[in-house]
């Protein structure tokens, strides 16, 4: 029964104070403006209006630095993520904060002009128009959504403390005879505060149904 555990990613909820690291992005996709976080990455622009499914395939270099107060074992990563939206459907700047919903916080629902109908002009007295963005979490931090989140079961757990730092690359592609499925391939390899080079690098691979 444990096999299938470490071969299929599990779509669940994730709490909060399981958390080990700050989150990193590892894909930026324009359009609806996803971000793809999987707890320093150079980011990479999917631009959805004009892409080809080639290009959906990627993968990125990721580090994730550990903020655990004391040794704890890692058996999991988590991945989620963060989606923006404004009228015109203008880029996001890279340094927009997404907006979290705590337990118990009332959202207001905006409406916005649809079919091609100009946006109501705003009165002289509350001073110029600007670019509003509007935006979602389904990470850990904020209420459950439907998407939850995805979590990828490590086979070999590894442990961190304070100031660990996890190197490695998080691959994506769709699945070549099932074009509903992704396969996943994460590398990475465990570097602790105390020495100068990483541990051995690790591989493992996810179907994400």
């Amino acid at each position: 029964m444990s096999d299938e555990l470490y071969d299929e990613a599990i779509i669940d909820v994730v709490k909060p104070e399981t958390l080990l690291c700050e989150p990193c992005v590892v894909k930026v996709c324009h359009l609806l403006y996803v971000v793809l976080s999987c707890p320093s990455i150079t980011l990479q622009d999917l631009i959805l209006s004009d892409i080809s499914p080639r290009e959906l395939n990627f993968s990125t270099p990721f580090t994730l630095v550990s903020y655990a107060e004391r040794r704890t074992k890692v058996s999991a990563f988590v991945l989620y993520f963060d989606t923006f939206f404004t009228p015109a459907g203008l880029p996001i700047p890279p340094s927009t904060q997404v907006h979290t919903v705590k337990k118990g916080e009332v959202s207001l629902a905006e409406l916005w002009p649809v079919g091609g109908k100009p946006a109501q002009k705003r009165r002289q007295s509350l001073g110029p128009s600007k670019e509003k963005i509007s935006s979602f979490s389904t990470g850990p931090m904020g209420t459950p959504t439907h998407w939850k989140q995805t979590i990828f079961m490590l086979r070999e757990p590894f442990m961190v403390s304070e100031g660990s730092v996890v190197v490695g690359r998080f691959s994506c592609r769709k699945n070549e005879t099932n074009s509903r499925e992704l396969m996943v391939e994460i590398h990475y390899s465990v570097k602790e505060e105390d020495k100068s080079q990483p541990g051995d690098t690790i591989v493992q691979i996810f179907k994400v149904q």
